[in-house]
């Protein structure tokens, strides 16, 4: 990509494993199940932190976690199976009132299942929706949590969390514009 960021560079570990990222976000830190509690106090020892991120690609968004520069798990978003998108903001208060992107993002999988209706077998479809809510932040540290000190590269951070705020919001405004669609097809109907 000609004009990939430069702070995109401190995420090979990402990047080599997820082709085409555009942008990543931190994200709030998940509830993590018993075993991941357990791992990741094992890898503190050894000086590794978990991170979690969202990435952006042109044709999905990726759930991130990473223990130190190890990817542990990512979880792929398809843009088009993404059947709303939700953006508001929420505050952390304390010192400063911090106003952060907090986003939600319900995706349609659809499956079929045969039903028989009298002698007559019939195919129907039934959806199946997963919702993925974050908070994005900055990406202001690096891997491992190690806080970033250069100023180019804050706001490239910044810059990122855009990119996919942005990716968002085309995808919200697509999917606005074909529920409109489909409710002026229904009224000619």
């Amino acid at each position: 990509m000609a004009n990939q960021l430069s702070v995109l560079s401190s995420f090979t570990h990402i990047t080599q494993e997820i082709q085409g990222i555009r942008a990543i976000v931190s994200v709030q830190y998940p509830e993590l199940t018993a075993m991941q509690s357990l791992s990741d106090s094992f890898a503190k020892i050894l000086g590794n932190k978990r991170a979690v991120y969202l990435a952006v690609t042109d044709q999905q968004f990726w759930h991130v976690h990473t223990v130190g520069e190890k990817v542990v798990k990512k979880t792929p978003i398809e843009a088009n199976h993404i059947d709303d998108v939700k953006i508001s903001n929420t505050t952390l208060t304390g010192e400063r009132d911090v106003k952060l992107p907090q986003v939600s993002i319900t995706t349609k999988h659809v499956t079929h299942k045969t039903i028989k209706e009298g002698k007559e077998k019939k195919t129907v479809e039934i959806p199946n929706f997963t919702q993925h809510d974050f908070t994005l932040f900055p990406v202001t540290f690096l891997p491992n949590l190690k806080y970033n000190q250069k100023m180019d590269e804050v706001l490239q951070s910044v810059e990122m969390r855009q990119i996919v705020l942005s990716s968002l919001q085309k995808i919200q405004t697509k999917i606005a514009d074909k529920k409109i669609i489909e409710q002026f097809n229904a009224q000619g109907k």
